[in-house]
């Protein structure tokens, strides 16, 4: 049995702005801001992220699945739905495994799976462990090997970036660490993010690379 794990990157970004819109909104009905002083682009500004944090509070709600795979289903559960969905592996009609762009330009896969009851999708803007949640499945080799190639070469250099920029990162933590003689918890929570986001660039990194050198040695 698999079971699908939320993309870090995915999740963490969610999070982050939940957790800036959630604390605006949060002082700003404590503060009682609006029967305050405060100017009216300030009010408009704060009226806006509140609804940005209910948007995307909902929107997490709404979009939050168990994904479960066995030998014989994929089941697809929204607890907060209560809704579930399930696609029989034995009475597949159609697989379509295709990119698509999301986040300023970064390229995803997606797979549709379609048996005679409807349609569910599969992705790595959504799942970390999209290729062992896919492993099993019956995919024309060459579009997989397209589709992941395009992937590579057109994330690459993004995600050089990241292991750039949040390498400097933890070496600027250490050294602040060093410097002032010990942990805070802010700080603490600062290592954490950026020893997850870390790994999974560096994941991300070596997995890119060994596509692109493998279709190389196969040319």
């Amino acid at each position: 049995m698999k079971i699908g794990i939320n993309n870090i990157f995915t999740s963490f970004w969610f999070f982050i702005m939940l957790l800036c819109s959630g604390t605006l909104t949060f002082l700003s009905l404590n503060k009682n801001v609006f029967a305050g002083d405060l100017f009216i682009v300030g009010k408009i500004i704060m009226g806006f992220m509140i609804l940005l944090f209910i948007g995307f509070f909902f929107y997490t709600l709404y979009k939050f699945r168990i994904l479960v795979i066995d030998n014989n289903s994929i089941v697809s559960i929204y607890p907060f739905l209560l809704k579930k969905e399930k696609i029989d592996l034995a009475k597949i009609k159609k697989l379509k495994l295709e990119n698509f762009f999301a986040f300023k330009g970064t390229v995803y896969r997606k797979i549709k799976i379609t048996d005679f009851s409807g349609t569910m999708e599969i992705t790595d803007l959504e799942f970390e462990n999209f290729e062992k949640l896919t492993s099993e499945l019956k995919l024309n080799q060459n579009k997989k090997k397209e589709v992941d190639l395009e992937q590579a070469k057109s994330n690459l250099s993004n995600v050089n970036f990241n292991v750039y920029l949040l390498s400097s990162l933890l070496i600027f933590l250490i050294i602040n660490t060093i410097w002032n003689s010990g942990f805070h918890i802010i700080i603490l929570a600062f290592f954490i993010c950026n020893g997850i986001l870390l790994f999974a660039s560096v994941k991300r990194k070596l997995e890119y690379k060994r596509r692109i050198k493998t279709v190389h040695n196969t040319v």
